[in-house]
C-alpha cells in the first residue's frame, strides 16, 4: 500500500475461461467474456475489446469492426462475431 491506495491485479485475458465469462466480483454487470462462436445479445451494452478480433452485426445490416483497445456501445438487438477467438469486457447496466 502506497499513499492510502490499494489494488488489484487482474490479468482479464488470462483469467477468461475457455468458453463463456465470469462476472467481477464487486462490479455488478461488469463481466469478461471469452467468445469462440457468434453470441446474441439484446439490450443496452458496452463492450472494451481485450483481445482478438470482434466483429458487432447491428440492425440495418451495419456493423462495427473491434481491434484491441476499442470499445463499442449498442442499444438493440446485435450480434457478437469473434475472428477466430476474442475476449471481452462487457457491461450491461440492467444487470
Amino acid at each position: 500500500m502506497k499513499n492510502g491506495l490499494s489494488g488489484t491485479l487482474l490479468p482479464l485475458t488470462r483469467l477468461a475461461p475457455t468458453e463463456g465469462g465470469f462476472e467481477l466480483p464487486d462490479w455488478p454487470g461488469l463481466r469478461v467474456v471469452r467468445l469462440r462462436t457468434p453470441h446474441e445479445r439484446d439490450g443496452r451494452y458496452l463492450y472494451v475489446l481485450l483481445s482478438g478480433e470482434l466483429l458487432v452485426d447491428l440492425p440495418g445490416g451495419s456493423y462495427l469492426h473491434l481491434y484491441p483497445g476499442d470499445a463499442a456501445q449498442t442499444e438493440a438487438r446485435h450480434t457478437l462475431t469473434p475472428v477466430e477467438e476474442a475476449v471481452i469486457l462487457e457491461w450491461s447496466p440492467s444487470s
